[in-house]
């Protein structure tokens, strides 16, 4: 009889335990992963919040380098030629 009790409230501590923890637990978890997903997102996006609006920003690639195709190679002209041999006929 004795053991019957401790199961008993054993289960039933467990049971308000899961019933707390997805109550309050989970959405505090839930609300922590999201806050950092939009942080990395912000920051892989270049948003910044400190910025006033109406500043204006200008990033300037100078890594940009010029296309040089002169030592690419030289121009082939050529000729679509018909493979159905209907000249011959």
């Amino acid at each position: 009889m004795d053991f019957l009790f401790w199961v008993i409230l054993f289960f039933v501590i467990i049971y308000y335990g899961f019933k707390l923890f997805f109550r309050y637990g989970l959405p505090w978890i839930l609300s922590r992963f999201v806050q950092k997903q939009q942080k990395k997102y912000n920051r892989e996006q270049g948003f910044n919040p400190d910025k006033q609006e109406g500043d204006v920003t200008v990033k300037n690639n100078a890594s940009k380098r010029e296309k040089n195709d002169a030592g690419f190679g030289e121009y082939v002209d050529f000729e679509d030629i018909n493979d159905n041999n209907e000249e011959q006929k």
